[in-house]
């Protein structure tokens, strides 16, 4: 017995589990032979999947096309990266499955030498250093972004603020503004028409879309010189976009009305490291050294080795500059959402981390896929059957935007 997706069931296939509606009314008891018409009631009540004798699982289940041998190949690598993940979990099984598709699709697939290189590292510190203390007497200053920030976060809680008005305070950042209209301009959107004013944007897209992507955009952009021997900030947008994309998905499948604040927290989430790269820049190598060579998750080694992880920093930064309470709230918990205060949208950015982890699309600089919060994911009530769809509408728009990441 294993779930089908209502889309791909077939008429003559034997139901191993009754299916009612919402209302606890009975569809279709067990046993029954499904018809044409029992597929079209169960999409009529939004039954996502049902249980079928003698189905394929999910987990054995992989696209004929594909080589065996990469396939193989895909599993094995993935086993290494999901070494601190319960396997035995429904959600994490699923994830696995597609991962290894998508890798194998990609081009993707790791050798597994190349997954238990030791690097040289530095004497690890006896005690514990307070970074958070550190970087406050560092007095971090971050040019240009808290005034576009501050402005267009005032300007878009404005009720009565028109597109004009917005766009004037976008307008003041000549590389916003250039680099907002080539995303507006892009496939993503895929407008008949060029757009050429940001006030046209606004009224096309929406304040709240407009004013997340120059958000997103303006912080991002701040951090692109980080030398590339400490992290390759290439690799880290396209982690952080993929994020931002696949929280805002998982937002709208949950018909949530946060999509574009989910789709901020998923691009800022892992903003944190980006401080500790600049401003503890031998620290934070060595910190990525010691997570891989000692098969440790890099936020756990972070905060054995620093006293603090990147969310709690990510935190300190999201304060100084005032953003919405709900972004904070995603970025400090979004490796365990169970103990947020808004537990909803910091799970959700939480299994957006864990997709894009075992898809391997680009890096923060964490090598494995984060653990799973079961608690939260309870929470969530999220079907298991929908990841298919997520990882299939996301990566399309995450393609759209690729080649615009070069911020």
């Amino acid at each position: 017995m294993n779930p089908v997706q209502t889309d791909k069931l077939k008429p003559g296939q034997i139901l191993a589990e009754e299916v009612r509606d919402i209302n606890g009314r009975l569809l279709l008891a067990r046993g029954n032979q499904i018809q044409p018409n029992h597929i079209r009631i169960f999409k009529i009540w939004g039954i996502s999947e049902v249980n079928v004798a003698g189905a394929a699982s999910r987990m054995d289940s992989f696209d004929p096309e594909l080589d065996s041998e990469l396939v193989e190949q895909a599993r094995e690598s993935m086993m290494i990266l999901c070494r601190h993940v319960d396997m035995e979990h429904p959600a994490i099984k699923e994830i696995f499955n597609l991962a290894v598709q998508f890798r194998c699709r990609h081009g993707l697939v790791e050798v597994e030498s190349n997954l238990h290189i030791t690097e040289p590292e530095l004497p690890h510190q006896t005690q514990k250093q307070n970074f958070i203390d550190a970087l406050y007497k560092k007095k971090i200053i971050l040019p240009e972004i808290p005034a576009v920030v501050f402005e267009l976060n005032e300007v878009v809680a404005n009720p009565m603020s028109s597109a004009v008005q917005i766009a004037e305070v976008v307008n003041r950042s000549p590389s916003l503004t250039a680099l907002l209209l080539k995303i507006v301009n892009s496939s993503f959107y895929g407008f008949p028409s060029k757009i050429d004013k940001v006030s046209h944007a606004v009224t096309l897209i929406g304040t709240r879309e407009i004013s997340g992507l120059a958000l997103g955009i303006s912080i991002l952009s701040t951090f692109k010189n980080i030398p590339k021997e400490i992290i390759d900030m290439y690799t880290f947008i396209k982690h952080s976009l993929a994020c931002g994309i696949f929280s805002r998905v998982i937002a709208a499948h949950l018909n949530s009305n946060q999509t574009e604040q989910l789709f901020v927290s998923g691009l800022l989430h892992d903003l944190g490291r980006l401080i500790l790269y600049i401003h503890f820049p031998k620290e934070s190598h060595n910190n990525i050294t010691r997570s891989r060579n000692r098969s440790k998750l890099l936020f756990k080694e972070e905060s054995d080795y620093l006293g603090c992880d990147h969310s709690q920093v990510g935190q300190q930064l999201l304060k100084q500059w005032k953003l919405p309470l709900i972004i904070e709230n995603c970025v400090f918990y979004h490796h365990n959402p169970s103990e947020a205060q808004q537990t909803v949208p910091a799970t959700i950015v939480h299994l957006a981390d864990i997709m894009v982890n075992s898809l391997g699309i680009g890096s923060s600089g964490e090598k494995f896929v984060p653990p799973l919060d079961r608690a939260a994911w309870e929470n969530l009530e999220f079907p298991i059957s929908n990841f298919e769809k997520v990882i299939g509408q996301a990566t399309h728009q995450f393609k759209a935007l690729e080649s615009i990441l070069r911020l």
